[in-house]
């Protein structure tokens, strides 16, 4: 069975049946869709390809990611459509996707499809080899993010380490703070000039840095 979170498009949920596939509307707290079949669990998170690029710029990719690794052992990210390369480089977007499976230690697993109709097809096929038993995954405790996983996620960025990571922390309270923080912001952070300002301001837009 395939929960759909009731903020999705009815459009795909009937395609979906239209497939053979049992799904049913709720509203999910992680994820988009839930796909269940007895004690195991496996969650989805949808991102049409402009929302996908949007969120890597404004840092919510972070969070998402985040809560998609504590709460399932395995999670899909499926990124919908064509992806507009004028508003990110094509090395910064390729790279986002690596990251996210390093980020998550395997546990969130990018995809790209061109189409709702691709979407589907990737749903029901998970939603097959969950109900054979070839993905035995089992929902985890949702837990708030600690200080040494937030620390991590910064230290992904070039030139931040263990120590600088701490005291964006400090300053910001949160990844995502950090990440949506402007040049000068970012620069009254103890031990963070201009140059290393900028360079984390543009990596996590997916910038060249200026």
């Amino acid at each position: 069975m395939i929960f759909a979170d009731d903020r999705e498009p009815e459009r795909i949920v009937e395609a979906l049946q239209s497939m053979g596939i049992t799904v049913r509307k709720k509203r999910l707290e992680v994820g988009d869709y839930l796909i269940i079949h007895g004690s195991y669990a496996v969650a989805v998170e949808r991102k049409d390809a402009d929302d996908y690029v949007s969120s890597i710029v404004d840092g919510r990719l972070f969070d998402q990611l985040h809560r998609l690794a504590n709460a399932y052992e395995l999670s899909f990210l499926c990124i919908v459509g064509k992806v507009d390369f004028s508003r990110i480089r094509k090395e910064a977007f390729t790279g986002s996707l690596v990251s996210i499976a390093l980020k998550s230690k395997g546990s969130v697993i990018p995809l790209r499809t061109d189409s709702e109709e691709e979407f589907c097809l990737v749903l029901k096929s998970i939603n097959r080899q969950v109900e054979e038993g070839k993905l035995k995954t089992v929902p985890r405790i949702v837990k708030k993010a600690s200080v040494e996983d937030s620390v991590a996620m910064l230290t992904a960025i070039p030139g931040i380490g263990v120590e600088k990571a701490k005291r964006l922390l400090e300053k910001f309270g949160s990844v995502y703070r950090v990440v949506n923080a402007t040049i000068p912001e970012l620069m009254r952070v103890e031990g963070i000039g201009e140059k290393q300002a900028k360079r984390i301001y543009y990596f996590v837009r997916g910038k060249r840095v200026k």
